[in-house]
């Protein structure tokens, strides 16, 4: 049985003592004299303090704030998204072509550019081990900022074309992705549809 528990107990047997002993009448007893009257009050008090004590969330420590980290060899699934022991992981403040999704170059081919975006970020990160912290994004996606040694993989994939600063979630990619645009480079040297716009449509299509 717990400290706590056993002072409530105490309590409460002093209580119901209390109550069920006789009181004197007001005129045996001094008007200023403490009485039996007022020990129920005394004994609530402290009770009901520790009560209110137990029902109060523990102070959370500041180092709980602190991103998470996960490190390891990492499986590309697609363009923006690996797994790393286990756990599937979001390329924070980046969108890439899903793996279904044709791109025109610029000669106005098709070319499978969701997989294309897979295996340049594959190539990347090769054998090597990644690290990724969590982060949280203002529309309360979360996502994973994920290096190669000091390298930034999302602004890799911007800077190179293979994937769109998604600026829903967040602004730290924009200046990449307006390089890669002057540049031409990857998606931006033919046309494609914005991944995010197109899962749109497609969901818009299937609720028909």
């Amino acid at each position: 049985m717990s400290l706590t528990t056993t002072i409530l107990l105490i309590y409460a047997a002093c209580l119901v003592g209390t109550i069920a002993s006789p009181a004197r009448s007001n005129g045996d007893r001094p008007p200023d004299e403490p009485g039996t009257r007022h020990l129920p009050a005394a004994l609530l008090v402290p009770a009901l303090a520790l009560l209110a004590g137990l029902q109060a969330p523990p102070a959370r420590a500041a180092d709980e704030a602190a991103p998470r980290t996960v490190s390891g060899p990492a499986t590309v699934i697609d363009g923006a998204t690996l797994q790393i022991g286990g756990r599937r992981l979001r390329l924070h403040g980046i969108d890439a072509p899903d793996l279904d999704q044709t791109c025109s170059d610029g000669h106005e081919r098709d070319y499978s550019c969701g997989r294309a975006a897979a295996k340049a970020l594959a190539a990347r990160i090769g054998g090597e081990s990644v690290t990724c912290e969590l982060r949280a994004a203002a529309n309360g996606r979360a996502g994973v900022l994920c290096r190669l040694g000091e390298d930034d993989l999302a602004a890799w994939m911007v800077a190179n074309g293979y994937a769109v600063a998604d600026r829903s979630v967040s602004a730290d990619y924009t200046d990449q992705d307006r390089r890669a645009w002057g540049r031409r480079l990857g998606l931006w040297a033919g046309v494609f549809e914005l991944p995010s716009e197109r899962r749109r449509l497609r969901g818009a299509s299937a609720g028909l």
